[in-house]
């Protein structure tokens, strides 16, 4: 893993945002979109940068891909202690674990924001 590149990309902070959400759970880009109140085009982007520098990755799902933390970033234990600790003390990254607990909580009791999601529950 590049270290340049990987500190260039959690440099930003809605890549950081997306990347302390993932260490949480594994989650489709309707999923980031509804909790960090960002377009899912934007969220998008983002996601591919983290997947080039090899950070994220993907796995489908029916009509959904969801994203989570490669094996290579999560071997670098000392930066994710680093990011853990941060989580708790940055105000952001806190309200964003709160939004994450209630998406969790509520996603089973509605049609979920996914356009693919609604097509899979409604057929």
């Amino acid at each position: 893993m590049k270290t340049l590149r990987l500190f260039q990309q959690l440099g930003n902070e809605t890549r950081m945002r997306i990347v302390a959400l993932l260490m949480q759970s594994e989650l489709c880009v309707c999923g980031l979109e509804e909790i960090l109140d960002i377009r899912q085009v934007n969220i998008s982007k983002h996601l591919g940068k983290l997947k080039e520098a090899n950070i994220v990755d993907s796995r489908r799902e029916k009509q959904r891909i969801f994203y989570f933390l490669t094996e290579a970033f999560i071997n670098q234990e000392h930066l994710l202690n680093h990011i853990e600790e941060v989580m708790i003390e940055d105000e952001q990254l806190i309200k964003d674990h709160e939004a994450l607990l209630l998406h969790d909580e509520t996603k089973e009791n509605k049609i979920y924001v996914c356009k693919a999601f609604k097509k899979e529950n409604l057929s």
